[in-house]
């Protein structure tokens, strides 16, 4: 094959025979089924790495169907037939169920921008899919890809006449926009994120023809194919963006963007192309299109969600019925987890996994089963703690950054918790008490890591601060900072991580540093991190299995990239992402951790150095005591028995993208 290596199929046969849909249903739903007719082009997709199965002559019966809501579009000629709205080889997926169109999933939402997840994670798109085994990909938005022989080059083939909800086309001039007017545009990304990038070296992409494009590293970048797996939404999109609707708010495109953004109420073009690129779960504008199965179509003066069916959303079934089966989509807004819990026992809300979801509430859950018609379920969990607490060592306040850098400091931190009682307290016993590390499963972990400061020892850790110099006051109630005031430390959270937090406040008080929580509101909480205004914070270490290890350069482990709710050192980060315009220069020995992450990324786990420097890199991580962690219980994750085709058994967790190895887009109602 030369220097260029296609990566092998699995699977070589998809069903070529199929019915008319399922049975008779109620509650709004009728069975998949109104068809339309196919010239016989379709493309059943294996579930090998790298190109699509060809299985010509059809789908099914031969004829692809579509909802009976879009069919009523057809009709009225609001929407072209469904041949001329799905790409020239869709991807066709075997479900177990082949499920009734119609209905309107609910999910909970705790903020206007965030804790949206369990909407968002079932519309979760990425170039290649994660297959339920974790393992597997399978060509998703792109039709095919090629690696040559030193993982520098990825020659990825696009699916002809694939659209977006638009109706626009989707080829590879929407690709090099995102790449050269949103990626490398320094107004709008000030920082190439590592996965982009090889060393620090941002990738190259090159036009090759309309369906066809060339990502080039600088340097080997064997992960690349899971972060093709993993890579969903973002701030500035993924690996393409829609050029033609959102030319007209790009100065590049148009001079007059500046007067534009005026006009719409934004300080400058930048600010209003951003809010128009953005499909996170602060997006505003409900007409820019996208490639999900349901699409943002109105948000209501409460500011709960309503995302629509996509009607030229490029997946159907075995007998070709064009996915997604349920109508709509909606983001409820919910107070906290008890009101959430509620909504679930109520039937109001139909799936759960999002946090604050805590294992502690799984006998109450379990409780209800019957009253809610739903069933609770315990799934893996690959975080490194459920909670973990940062110190920030480039503190504005000179005295907290001196304290905070002191490692003893830490250790002492971390010595006075006993994990065990919050263990039972707030898990009910089924979390593993560990340090704040990488995932459990990663193939170079050392228990060593998992176990380094967890003791629960006060007395090591008076000893610590006793050597540290932070002595008791005359009362012997406080310890007194080196500037002779009292401790008086705040830990800041959100409703998720509150309970540890407030434990671990105690636990800290009894030791002389006296600590106070204060749950803050998501968006706010993570605000403040961005400006370096939090002093100390409690949030997940979670995007730490070996997926995002490899694909992110050590993910939240590697220095400046503990994520904007987990950061502790903003200034070093501001550095690194301004390549020393901004920030402060950080130490020589965070800087040699920061170099060896990103050198990580450019290993091939067949490679020797893989391991070494992997098992390298947590162990000073560990030595340094940044992360605080408690310990990990199993995902609680709740689904109504109204939906088919809903997973059982499996792993939740943000390493493979929460719902979506287990195919929103194919769940469907059963009654």
């Amino acid at each position: 094959m030369g220097k260029r290596r296609w990566i092998a199929l699995m699977m070589s046969v998809c069903m070529a025979v199929g019915a008319m849909g399922c049975g008779s249903t109620t509650g709004g739903s009728v069975p998949a089924g109104t068809t339309g007719s196919t010239e016989g082009t379709a493309a059943a997709d294996g579930a090998g790495q790298g190109t699509d199965n060809l299985v010509r002559g059809g789908v099914g019966d031969g004829q692809y169907k579509e909802s009976p809501l879009v069919h009523e579009q057809v009709e009225k000629g609001e929407l072209p037939p469904i041949e001329e709205r799905l790409p020239k080889e869709p991807y066709v997926i075997e479900v177990d169920e082949i499920g009734a169109y119609g209905g309107t999933y609910v999910g909970a939402a705790f903020g206007p921008t965030s804790g949206a997840l369990d909407t968002e994670g079932l519309r979760f798109q990425s170039l290649l899919t994660i297959e339920k085994d974790l393992n597997t990909f399978k060509p998703n938005l792109i039709h095919s890809y090629e690696i040559n022989d030193d993982f520098t080059e990825f020659t990825i083939h696009l699916r002809e006449g694939m659209k977006w909800s638009n109706g626009d086309l989707l080829t590879a001039d929407d690709w090099m926009f995102w790449y050269e007017d949103v990626l490398m545009n320094k107004d709008l990304n000030p920082a190439v994120e590592s996965v982009y990038t090889t060393n620090g070296t941002p990738m190259t992409y090159e036009k090759v023809d309309d369906y066809t494009v060339k990502i080039v590293f600088a340097e080997s970048n064997p992960a690349f194919e899971v972060t093709m797996a993993t890579r969903c939404t973002s701030l500035i999109r993924t690996f393409f963006a829609p050029k033609e609707y959102l030319s007209k708010w790009h100065i590049n495109y148009n001079p007059e963007a500046e007067a534009l953004a005026k006009e719409e109420g934004y300080e400058s073009w930048v600010l209003c192309f951003q809010a128009h690129i953005d499909n996170t779960q602060a997006q505003k504008d409900t007409e820019a299109p996208d490639v999900y199965p349901w699409v943002l179509d109105r948000i209501d003066e409460n500011g709960n969600r309503f995302f629509t069916r996509n009607p030229y959303y490029h997946v159907v079934d075995q007998e070709g019925n064009q996915l997604p089966y349920i109508d709509e989509q909606e983001a409820m807004l919910v107070q906290d987890k008890d009101v959430r819990n509620l909504k679930l026992i109520s039937g109001e809300i139909l799936a759960a996994g999002e946090n604050p979801l805590p294992v502690a509430d799984y006998t109450m859950l379990k409780e209800n089963e019957a009253a809610g018609d739903y069933q609770v379920f315990l799934f893996e969990n690959t975080r490194g703690s459920d909670c973990a607490f940062t110190f920030n060592i480039t503190d504005k306040d000179p005295t907290l950054r001196e304290i905070f850098n002191n490692v003893k400091f830490r250790q002492a931190m971390s010595y006075a918790l006993d994990r065990n009682t919050m263990n039972e307290t707030l898990c009910f016993g089924r979390g593993t008490v560990r340090q704040a590390t990488a995932a459990s499963n990663t193939t170079f972990m050392n228990e060593a890591f998992e176990n380094a400061f967890i003791e629960y020892d006060v007395d090591k850790a008076n000893a610590l601060l006793d050597e540290s110099g932070y002595a008791w006051n005359a009362d012997h109630t406080v310890r007194l900072m080196p500037n002779g005031q009292e401790f008086n430390l705040t830990v800041e959270t959100i409703e998720e991580f509150a309970p540890f937090a407030e434990m671990a406040c105690e636990y800290w008080t009894a030791i002389g540093i006296q600590s106070t929580l204060k749950q803050e509101e998501r968006s706010f909480y993570l605000e403040k991190g961005k400006s370096n205004d939090r002093h100390i914070q409690a949030f997940t270490m979670d995007s730490v299995g070996e997926f995002n290890l490899r694909s992110t350069s050590f993910s939240r482990l590697r220095p400046g990239n503990a994520f904007d709710d987990l950061e502790f050192m903003q200034a070093y980060k501001d550095y690194w992402d301004s390549n020393g315009a901004n920030g402060e220069e950080p130490p020589a020995y965070i800087q040699e951790i920061r170099d060896d992450c990103l050198k990580f990324a450019t290993l091939s786990p067949d490679d020797p150095e893989y391991a070494t420097l992997g098992e390298s890199l947590l162990e000073r991580i560990s030595e340094q005591c940044w992360f605080i962690g408690v310990s990990v219980s199993p995902r609680l994750v709740v689904i109504s028995n109204r939906l088919g085709n809903t997973p059982t058994e499996g792993t939740f967790a943000n390493d493979y993208n929460f719902w979506k190895p287990y195919r929103g887009d194919a769940w469907y109602f059963k009654y």
